[in-house]
């Protein structure tokens, strides 16, 4: 059974993974097959590397901001 576009991108996640797995008992792979899966997981630990540099950098700003606000009333009050 083959969906229309609109019909497979309102079909949740878990129907999807069960009807594959169905179809899946009678489908042999590939070697390429793997190499799909490691680079899937590779870029989803980029992905996660990549929001935690962005969260280090934004607290790193917080700090930054704060520690001029201090610097300028430091500097006022003397």
């Amino acid at each position: 059974m083959v969906r229309k576009i609109h019909e497979l991108r309102a079909t949740p996640d878990d129907v999807l993974i069960a009807e594959r797995d169905q179809v899946a008992v009678n489908t042999t792979v590939g070697t390429s097959y793997y190499m799909e899966e490691l680079q899937r997981r590779q870029v989803e630990r980029s992905i996660q590397a990549s929001h935690r540099l962005a969260v280090a950098g934004l607290v790193l700003a917080v700090i930054n901001a704060i520690v001029a606000v201090v610097a300028v009333v430091i500097a006022l009050a003397a």
